[in-house]
Parts: structure tokens; sequence; C-alpha cells
């Protein structure tokens, strides 16, 4: 017996270590932890069969995305991300939709591939238009994903006025009330918001004669609502729409009856503001700092949008316009405080959006790189040639012009060779600044 109670002994750690009948063993074992997880192994989570494992996977990735914004990762596996996170959207439970539609957004949003980003575009649009996920559409969370999918992934105006028109069908109904009325102030508010974010991006020539009829009519109705936000989300709207200086696209009015129209909405303004007591802090939004109110209020008397800034980085970035008030409002609500100056300081695409350069400093607070100017110079030598005054050379006259041109339009030209080279160098300087950041403990 004895033996055989050494025997099993002996199999029993030869198995493992830990597997011994010591006290503190069995506490080391209790106290185990395995490897730390990293952003590749929750990106094959994706594909468990457990909603749990899913959900955890989403949730780290969508943290991950806003506020490390990982451009490598996102490179490197933007389609399957997105083909993962449509089937979470189609199939998955509440939790997951919500979290794949937002990891959906940030996607579009940190990739530089034009041509993944407007596959992605269409890859959504084709989705939600299908009548099992078109309801879905009323979520905030898909809202906000098809509309920063379609303002970085949309290749012209006729993609991006198309979601408008999906999203205005659904705000103004027509005659079928009913659909309005099921629609809660916050559903409502958002569409009203994803709307106006998107025409911010149009020229106003360029818009549909007909699609957008009765929309200052409709809005200047809403300035009545007793909702702040939903107020605030029309006012704005009212103010893209006289920016865009283009109002018959709005209305059928003749330019006196819009004269007329424009006087209403500002009584409107007026005596919303006067009921509040305090025109200036009352339904001021805590993302921008303006009261949307007041400020369209003063752009529609004179005629000019005032400008105001934010601080970002310890930087001032000016908003001179209302289409820039407006992008920065929703994709700051879209990401968060600390996602957004994440993203305004890292992320290339922002920087385009918002004519915005950063500058680079290290992990102690010093300044790496301030760019004082853009530019790209190139030199170039010609030697002279003796011509005559005849017509014989008018083909070496027209083979100069086509050297110019070539020189300085072409794709392969030595400018434009020259200026993906400093953009290469500003990527450069952006790898070497997050390296330091590592040792900074």
């Amino acid at each position: 017996m004895d033996k055989r109670r050494k025997r099993k002994g002996g199999q029993r750690s030869k198995r493992g270590i830990l597997l011994d009948h010591d006290d503190d063993a069995r506490g080391d074992l209790h106290n185990f932890q395995g490897p730390r997880k990293t952003l590749h192994d929750y990106f094959i989570d994706l594909s468990g069969k457990r909603a749990s494992v899913r959900e955890e996977a989403l949730s780290t990735i969508l943290k991950a995305l806003t506020l490390n914004i990982e451009q490598k990762f996102v490179e490197l596996n933007f389609v399957t991300l997105v083909y993962q996170c449509l089937h979470s959207i189609k199939k998955g439970s509440p939790t997951e939709m919500k979290q794949a539609a937002h990891i959906i957004g940030l996607l579009s949003m940190i990739t530089t591939s034009v041509e993944k980003v407007h596959e992605a575009y269409e890859d959504v649009l084709t989705a939600l238009s299908q009548g099992g996920l078109k309801p879905k559409l009323k979520t905030l969370e898909i809202l906000g994903c098809l509309t920063v999918v379609t303002f970085f992934g949309a290749s012209n105006s006729d993609e991006t006025e198309s979601v408008m028109k999906l999203l205005w069908d659904l705000i103004h109904p027509g005659t079928d009330s009913s659909i309005e009325r099921k629609d809660s102030p916050a559903v409502l508010t958002a569409m009203i918001s994803a709307w106006s974010f998107l025409l911010s991006t149009i020229d106003g020539w360029r818009l549909s004669h007909k699609n957008w009829q009765g929309a200052i009519t409709y809005f200047s109705i809403i300035l009545d609502s007793n909702d702040e936000a939903l107020c605030a989300a029309a006012c704005e709207a009212l103010a893209l729409v006289f920016e865009s200086n283009c109002l018959e696209k709005f209305t059928s009015a003749t330019k006196d009856s819009n004269k007329g129209l424009k006087d209403n909405i500002i009584k409107q303004l007026r005596s919303r503001l006067s009921e509040t007591g305090n025109e200036r802090i009352s339904s001021q939004d805590p993302r921008t700092g303006f009261n949307s109110a007041s400020a369209a209020l003063d752009f529609l008397e004179d005629e000019k949008c005032a400008n105001s800034h934010v601080t970002i980085g310890g930087q001032k970035l000016i908003l001179s316009t209302w289409s820039q008030k407006v992008q920065l409002k929703f994709l700051k609500h879209f990401l968060g405080n600390d996602g957004f100056v994440k993203h305004m300081m890292e992320n290339e695409n922002f920087h385009s959006v918002f004519d915005f350069l950063p500058e680079r400093r290290n992990a102690w607070g010093n300044v790496l790189y301030v760019p004082e100017r853009e530019e790209v110079t190139i030199s170039l030598f010609q030697p002279m040639v003796a011509r005559h005054n005849d017509c014989s050379l008018l083909p070496l006259l027209t083979r100069d012009k086509q050297l110019a041109k070539k020189k300085t339009m072409s794709p392969n030209s030595h400018l434009s060779k020259a200026r993906t080279q400093l953009l290469k160098k500003q990527r450069d300087l952006s790898l070497k600044e997050r390296e330091i950041d590592c040792f900074d403990y």
C-alpha cells in the first residue's frame, strides 16, 4: 500500500508542480494568473460562440480604438473587423449591436485607406437599408455609425445626400405622422444632428432641389419644443441651411417670402431666449461651450458666424463657420472628451477635417517639432538654348508647357514626391514620440 501511495504521489508530482498537497502550493494556484491578453487575442475572441466572450472583446477593442487609436491594428484587420461587427449588428445581442456599431464608426475615422473606408460605407448602407435592419436606424449607436461612416467614406456629394435622404424620411415622414409620434425627443434630436452633420460637408449648390423642400418650416416648428436638446439641434440645422446660401433648396417660397420666413425665425428665437431669463447661460452645450439658440440668433441677425475657439492639448482651434461647430460637436459626442482630444492630437484624418496640426511633445512636455510652415520647394535646372524667331520652333514651345505642367501637376512629379516625403517624415516623428512615451514611468 505504501508503494502504491508513493507511486500515485510520484505521478501526481510529475503532472504539475502545483498539484501538491502543501497549503502554500494551493495558495500559489489560487493566485496564479496567465499571460495578459493582447488586442489580437480579443480580436480572435470576436469569433467565439459565447455572447459574454464576444461582448468583452468588443468592449476592449472599442476602448482601445477610442483612447489609443491603434492605427496598425486597424489597417491590418479592417475588413475582417467590419465584417464581424456587421454580423454582430445583425445577429448579436443589443449590447453587441451597440458596441459593434460604434467600432465600425471608429474604424472609418482611423483608417487612412480611401478604398477601405468607402467599401465600409457601401457595406453598412446596404445592410441598414434592408427591411429587417431598417428599424435599427433609430438606435442611437446605429445612427452614429452610419453617419460617421458616410462622413469619412462617401466619395461624393450624391452618396452623402442619399444617406441624408434616408435620415430625412425618418425625421419628417410626411403625411404618416404616426412614425414621428413613436420617436422620443432623444432619438429625434440624434437624427436631426446626424442630418446636420452630413449637411455640413456639402456645398449648397450641389444639393438636390426636391429632397429638402419644407425643411425650414419643419425646423422652425421644432423651435417651440420644450426639449432643450431638440431645440438646439433645430437651431443648428437652420443655421447651416442659411449658411449654405441656397434657401431655394429648402423652401418653395420666393426671395421676398424667404426674408419674412427669416424674420419669423428671429422672433421665435428672441421669444425663446427671453423666456429663459438668461440668454447666454441657458441651454449651453457642455461639449462646445456655446448656446446654439443664442449663436443662431446672432448669426441670422448679423448674417455672419462669430468666431469661437476650443483648447485642445494647450492649442486653440478656431471655429469660424457653423459647419465646423456642428462637426466638432458631433465628433466630440461620438468619441467623448478624452477620445476626441486623443484623435485630434494623433489622427491624421482629424487634422485634415479641422485643418489642425498639433505640436509634437515628448513625455516630459518638451516640444519635439513645431511646424512653422507646410511648404515643399524644388529646384530645377534647365539649360539655356539659343532659339530663333521662326515658326519651326512651335513644337518646342508646346513641349516646354507640357514639361512645366508635368513638373508641378503630375503625381510622379518631384513636387508630389517631395510632399509625400514630408508626410512620411511627420508620421515618423509621431512614431518616435510614441516610443518615447513608452518609457515614461
